[in-house]
């Protein structure tokens, strides 16, 4: 070794005096220096970085901005558009009150048809939007997913646009089905707007199977309205609800009236020989106090100048009825709802009184009624709702008064005829 030497501070081993790394000990002779780095170097940094994130920011509101929204819910959903915000609800109602669940009752040889709607309205006002919102409308139609392995699988036809958004729903789907058909059934509404956002609101329907017990007049007593009574009260005192009751009556005339006031009973008439058909001499008064809906089809009521023929205090579907002979026919009283469908209203003072004092809507086409003969054919005191009531395919010929609408309520009567 030449030149000048020096000893490894560490080790001791003699290194050329320039050494920087002893080889035998791998330590370092010089101690480093950190360098640093110019203060406007790392100010130079922060600023790209701050770019960097405004540009990503920038990036994020931009497609937020252009890129079209997916809003999914059940029941009821709030959507803003246009500085608006607009209140959707998917329903079975006639109020617009959302349902997320709705549950049917099913009887095994039953045929069922349900009314699914769509209602809109402004949020701060509650006040119907309906047509407007229309009008941003790009496309809607429904689907329904169900048990694969049904027997009866539900159908359903796509929504249409309804005339009165108001008391109708912008949107109407009707859903078909039998006793034999399988729920849950997951109702989904599928809404595109034109500025691209994808509205999907759901429902789910339940189909719950009920018992069902039929009364025959070959198997109970039945002939005379004594007998019929005390089989209604017996019905009432030991079938509880939700066992759905049909009493088929038979062809003949009772002597005096009928009183319904327990739970629900559906009365069928029949027709025998000569056609006679069941019919009461009496007033019949039909307030069960509890749901589901009745039935009252094919029955005459005749009277002999006084009294009411059918007092309706529930929701009820009357169905080819005929009213003759009475101060008024068929009166839908209490706080209820009940509709005439292909009955006869003939020689009554009143034809049909229509005085109900509750909120409950049902069914509004009156179809295929006739008004014969009758000082006023048609009264409207009182009517739940502001839904429209349709007389299409009525006729009226001989009245003193076709119509009188004291209650002011919305009516259709361009389907009908007049003579």
């Amino acid at each position: 070794m030449t030149g000048k030497t020096r000893p490894c501070p560490h080790c001791g081993v003699s290194l050329p005096d320039d050494a920087a790394f002893c080889p035998f000990c791998a330590e370092h002779i010089r101690p480093r220096q950190t360098v640093k780095v110019p203060s406007h170097l790392w100010r130079k940094g922060l600023g790209y970085a701050a770019v960097l994130v405004a540009l990503v920011l920038l990036a994020a509101a931009i497609y937020s901005y252009v890129t079209p929204n997916v809003y999914d819910a059940w029941g009821e959903l709030t959507y803003p558009l246009d500085g608006n915000d607009y209140h959707l609800a998917v329903t079975f109602r006639n109020d617009g009150a959302p349902e997320a669940e709705y549950t049917v009752q099913t009887e095994a040889e039953g045929r069922y048809d349900r009314a699914a709607k769509l209602f809109i309205t402004h949020v701060d006002s509650g006040m119907d939007a309906g047509q407007m919102f229309n009008q941003q409308i790009d496309s809607a139609y429904v689907q329904v997913t169900q048990p694969e392995d049904s027997p009866s699988p539900v159908t359903w036809l796509q929504p249409e646009f309804q005339n009165d958004p108001a008391t109708e729903g912008l949107l109407l789907s009707v859903l078909n089905f039998t006793g034999q058909s399988r729920g849950p059934a997951e109702i989904a509404w599928t809404i595109h707007m034109k500025n691209g956002d994808t509205i999907i609101l759901r429902q789910r329907m339940n189909l719950a199977p009920v018992d069902s017990l039929h009364y025959y007049p070959e198997d109970w007593p039945m002939d005379t309205i004594e007998e019929l009574q005390a089989l209604v009260e017996q019905i009432q005192a030991e079938v509880p609800l939700p066992t759905v009751v049909h009493l088929h009556l038979p062809p003949v005339a009772y002597e005096g009236g009928l009183t319904i006031d327990g739970r629900t009973i559906n009365l069928y008439g029949s027709l025998g020989e000569h056609n006679m058909r069941t019919t009461f001499l009496g007033p019949v008064v039909y307030k069960p106090e509890k749901d589901p809906q009745g039935f009252i089809q094919y029955i005459d009521f005749q009277g002999s100048g006084t009294g009411t023929g059918l007092t309706v205090e529930a929701d009820c579907h009357v169905e080819d009825c005929g009213f003759s002979g009475w101060d008024t026919g068929l009166l839908i009283g209490g706080e209820d709802w009940a509709d005439p469908v292909g009955c006869l209203f003939e020689h009554n003072k009143v034809g049909f009184r229509f005085d109900s004092g509750g909120s409950y809507v049902n069914a509004s086409r009156f179809e295929g009624n006739a008004f014969l003969d009758n000082g006023t054919a048609v009264e409207l005191l009182r009517v739940p709702g502001d839904k429209t009531l349709y007389f299409d395919g009525c006729r009226f010929a001989g009245n003193d008064a076709d119509l009188s609408n004291p209650a002011g309520h919305p009516v259709n009567i361009s389907y009908a005829t007049f003579e």
